[in-house]
């Protein structure tokens, strides 16, 4: 890719997270768009300030207006405060 280039939200990288759910699934979450789609679909405790905060901070870097990796942050903060198992 091109420097100046813009990256589609598939493309849009960071270090993999490994969570595993309280069910046992594990996912290997490798990007803002991944994790913004985890926070929306699995049941979480969905008011909590953490929880929002990291929601944003995905669509933010979705929107090229953060880091993916302050998103990346953000979101293992959210799934730590959810209990799930981060690797």
């Amino acid at each position: 890719m091109h420097p100046n280039e813009i990256p589609k939200p598939t493309e849009m990288k960071w270090h993999p997270v490994m969570v595993t759910f309280l069910d046992g699934r594990v996912h290997k979450i490798c990007g803002p768009l991944e994790a913004f789609e985890i926070l929306n679909c699995e049941p979480t405790e969905r008011e909590k300030s953490v929880y929002l905060n990291a929601k944003l901070c995905c669509r933010l870097a979705l929107e090229r207006k953060m880091s993916p990796n302050e998103a990346r942050l953000a979101f293992i903060a959210a799934i730590m405060k959810q209990m799930l198992k981060v690797v």
